[in-house]
């Protein structure tokens, strides 16, 4: 009876094993050419240029085993239109193109102020596009970048991406929209776009050398402030500090320190705790356009220079001056807005999603935003202030 269960058991086993043959189409990582970084330019005679940094998984293990083999390779090809690339691949590349899974996506200047519709559609059309991969604009030649190692990281995409996270997340200099998420879902509406930059500092370094050298900024990528996109093509540029005070103003600002010098020869420095609870309140009375905007930020107190004690006049002190130097940097960069016809804090978009027969006319146009009357009200609050009453002088 027993060796008759076995066999039986044997049999199910093996018949349910039958249908678990799945593996035969399993694709081996070293048949795939997986792409980390894509660059894409157009040059002089309209051409467009592609630039595929691949993941060499050889170099990778011997990166940890301490051999010198490049653990990325880049290839560039050229071709008249985006779908071109992955047959133009095949003359260079011995594995099939991979680039579903890739970590960042530079363009260039001169391709984004031609405009990206071209590009935008073809990855619209892509099923296996990644949403929400970074993209950067590229300063620099996007040869340069594509052919670029860094220091700490083995893929410069990831070390792009974790750069870009660190300047929302401690600066608050970069948009954490700066996605192809972001282009696809703007183009047809008013909504801009902001698109971080990037650059290398001094000559790229495009050899394993790079690892050997102590120079850590030397040849490394940077990225400082962001370009403006509407509709699929560039429109102008914003500074570090302005991104500061745009996503201050926009509610999306985690992190941000703020100088202050007051009238009894004090000086401090404020820092943004988290993102600030804000309000907009939009309004038409009169057929006059008005948008309010309520922010409370709360704030640590980083560092005070006074000879005196840090009592509660004078963290009112420095809470008025913050919210009067906060407001005139917003004011500042929202009249730098309106004189280059960028919308920066979106009120067409809250117009188009306004109620009532009032709002038609303000609908049909455009540029009805211009019009609007913009107060901002900021009212901060320090919660944080450490556990030194008194700061150290020098006698």
């Amino acid at each position: 009876m027993k060796p008759l269960i076995r066999g039986t058991l044997f049999l199910l086993a093996l018949f349910v094993c039958f249908p678990m043959q799945g593996c035969s189409d399993l694709k081996e990582i070293n048949d795939m050419a997986i792409a980390d970084m894509v660059g894409v330019d157009m040059d002089e005679e309209g051409h467009y240029m592609a630039y595929y940094q691949i993941i060499n998984p050889n170099g990778v293990a011997g990166s940890k085993s301490g051999g010198s083999r490049s653990p990325l390779y880049t290839y560039a090809f050229q071709a008249d239109s985006w779908a071109e690339f992955a047959s133009t691949a095949t003359r260079t590349i011995p594995r099939k193109l991979f680039i579903s899974h890739y970590q960042a996506y530079i363009v260039s200047e001169r391709l984004a102020a031609k405009g990206l519709d071209d590009l935008l559609n073809f990855l619209e059309n892509d099923p296996t596009r990644r949403m929400a991969t970074n993209v950067f604009i590229a300063k620099s030649p996007v040869q340069d970048i594509m052919n670029t190692f860094v220091p700490l990281e083995r893929n410069p995409g990831k070390e792009l991406r974790s750069v870009h996270e660190l300047q929302h997340n401690v600066a608050s200099t970069a948009s954490p929209n700066s996605q192809i998420k972001t282009l696809l879902e703007n183009y047809e509406g008013t909504k801009l776009s902001f698109i971080s930059n990037i650059r290398v500092v001094g000559k790229p370094m495009a050899t394993t050398k790079r690892f050997e050298t102590i120079q850590g900024d030397k040849g490394n990528f940077e990225l400082f402030g962001s370009t403006i996109i509407k509709q699929g093509k560039r429109v102008g540029e914003l500074t570090p500090d302005q991104m500061a005070s745009l996503l201050f103003v926009r509610g999306e600002a985690h992190s941000l320190i703020e100088p202050i010098e007051t009238d009894n020869q004090e000086a401090a420095e404020l820092q943004l705790m988290g993102q600030p609870r804000i309000k907009r309140q939009l309004t038409l009375k009169n057929n006059r356009l008005e948008l309010r905007i309520h922010i409370h930020p709360k704030l640590k107190l980083a560092s005070i220079d006074t000879n005196g004690r840090i009592d509660t006049a004078t963290l009112h002190r420095l809470e008025k001056l913050f919210d009067e130097r906060m407001a005139a940097h917003s004011n500042a960069l929202l009249q730098l807005g309106k004189k280059n016809h960028w919308d920066l804090i979106d009120i067409q978009d809250q117009i188009m999603h306004k109620n009532g027969k009032r709002w038609h006319k303000l609908k049909a146009s455009p540029e009805s935003w211009e019009g609007a009357k913009i107060t901002i009200d900021v009212h901060a609050k320090i919660i944080k202030t450490g556990v030194i009453m008194t700061p150290y002088t020098r006698s």
